[in-house]
């Protein structure tokens, strides 16, 4: 990410049309970024404290920049990303509801120390995930997927 201030310093010539960034004498190409690169993610509503040796479901609100993934509900499948959110605290792979607030995400403290998390902080990115309603439908979908003809357990 460039800086106005950067830009400036560097005499930058930005031009939309050509789809290009000139900062002092070298030429730089623009491209668009794929929705993997885009803003999907889960941030924390309240100041939490997580108690030492502890699971908690944090309330988090939802935040999109882009709606890549859309099924064919017209709606999105979103699973946030497994992860550590500080040294001992490791937020889970979560589905998340269809909405946009109070949206639970369950994380472990696994330290001595209750850990205090501050409203705002970034919990998770969320991935789009496609929900299967049952095994059976889950197998076929991945037996599509890897062109393969027997499910990956061999039943």
């Amino acid at each position: 990410m460039l800086g106005i201030g950067f830009l400036q310093q560097q005499e930058a010539v930005w031009n939309f049309t050509k789809g290009e960034i000139l900062p002092s004498r070298y030429r730089h190409k623009l491209c668009s970024k794929s929705y993997r690169t885009w803003c999907q993610r889960v941030v924390l509503q309240d100041d939490t404290t997580i108690p030492p040796h502890s699971d908690v479901n944090l309330s988090t609100s939802v935040q999109y920049s882009d709606l890549s993934g859309v099924n064919r509900k017209g709606s999105v499948d979103w699973i946030t990303e497994a992860r550590q959110l500080r040294p001992g605290v490791h937020v889970s792979r979560t589905v998340v509801p269809e909405r946009s607030e109070d949206v639970p995400v369950r994380v472990a403290n696994l330290t001595e120390d209750p850990i205090p998390i501050a409203a705002g902080t970034i919990v998770a990115k969320l991935d789009v995930a496609e929900v299967c309603e049952n095994r059976r439908a889950c197998n076929a979908q991945e037996e599509i997927r890897t062109g393969s003809g027997a499910s990956a357990n061999g039943s």
